[in-house]
């Protein structure tokens, strides 16, 4: 291969294949942070949005006799909606460029537009943890976190879906307001109580912040609670007390947004994983034109279209956690 392609001859035919390929071999290589921790469907149809029906919980009768009449469900299920959106962008590059630097699947421009889709993928499943959902037979109706007692605080079984910052319930103290053990009791606690299936994987994400929090922990430091060094890498902690953590400066704190409506904290959301629902229309296309009005300047665009929603609140639970 030459050291230095230009596209004064036009661009090969060849570089478009490997570019596409590259391109899109990088963004799918390695997942997103949010995106290894939801449930991905991939058969949604771009111009339409795509319906998932929960049934309500099956429950065995006791036989009584002989040839006793056959039971029946009438099975009630609620359906929710998967709403997409198409996201795009592109790159125009001159004629006269050096196409080194974007032959390379590990080089600049490659790590630059995965990056970028994968970004997106991740603020559009953490935008769907409190947002409405779509539901009801033609999506004509709406779900809100906030109904769904989202938003009153957790106290044990049949309560709300919030551990409040200032929490005092089981061993928590309300004096510890941050990402603490007792915190994380207290959401293993609740899927317990929900009867979430243990072999489904529980996921937390936290700001930086909790991190640091969690640093001051006996048992996250102390190597005899742990098989695994605490957030290698800084980002992802598979399975320490039983959930995988995700650190993303997407957490943020906000203000006046705890359960009273009177402190500024860390919303930190813990989920199983089929909790939640990415649905994929695009997962990413690219293509590569010339440009004739533009000194035939070639165009980089890519293209994906992608949304997410929550499947159901009893496997979601928010953590509130001042700085």
């Amino acid at each position: 291969m030459s050291s230095k392609i230009n596209m004064t001859g036009g661009i090969p035919t060849w570089f478009t294949s490997k570019f596409h390929d590259d391109l899109y071999l990088e963004c799918q290589k390695d997942e997103s942070r949010f995106g290894q921790a939801v449930r991905i469907e991939t058969d949604l149809m771009s111009n339409e949005d795509k319906a998932f029906d929960m049934m309500s919980e099956f429950e065995l009768q006791e036989k009584t006799g002989r040839n006793p009449d056959t039971p029946e469900m009438d099975p009630s299920t609620q359906r929710r909606w998967v709403d997409t959106t198409p996201y795009h962008n592109s790159v125009l590059f001159d004629v006269d460029d050096d196409l080194d630097i974007k032959l390379s699947p590990t080089g600049d421009f490659v790590t630059s537009f995965k990056n970028a889709v994968q970004r997106k993928k991740d603020v559009i499943i953490f935008n769907a943890f409190e947002a409405a959902v779509g539901s009801g037979r033609r999506n004509n109706s709406t779900i809100t976190w906030a109904n769904q007692d989202g938003n009153v605080k957790y106290t044990g079984l049949n309560t709300g879906r919030t551990i409040a910052h200032d929490t005092a319930v089981g061993n928590a103290s309300a004096s510890d307001t941050g990402m603490t053990t007792e915190k994380i009791e207290l959401i293993l606690e609740y899927f317990a109580n929900n009867e979430v299936n243990p072999n489904i994987p529980i996921w937390c994400a936290i700001s930086p912040r909790q991190g640091t929090n969690l640093f001051g922990q006996e048992e996250y430091v102390n190597i005899d609670y742990n098989n695994q060094k605490p957030l290698p890498g800084g980002r992802v902690l598979k399975n320490w007390m039983g959930i995988n953590w995700i650190v993303d400066p997407l957490v943020v704190k906000g203000t006046n947004n705890d359960v009273d409506g009177d402190t500024n904290v860390f919303e930190c959301w813990a989920w199983a994983q089929d909790a939640m629902i990415l649905g994929i229309a695009d997962s990413l296309t690219i293509k590569i034109s010339e440009e004739s009005t533009r000194s035939y300047s070639q165009r980089v665009y890519v293209h994906m279209n992608m949304g997410a929603m929550r499947f159901d609140e009893c496997k979601v639970i928010k953590v509130e956690c001042q700085g």
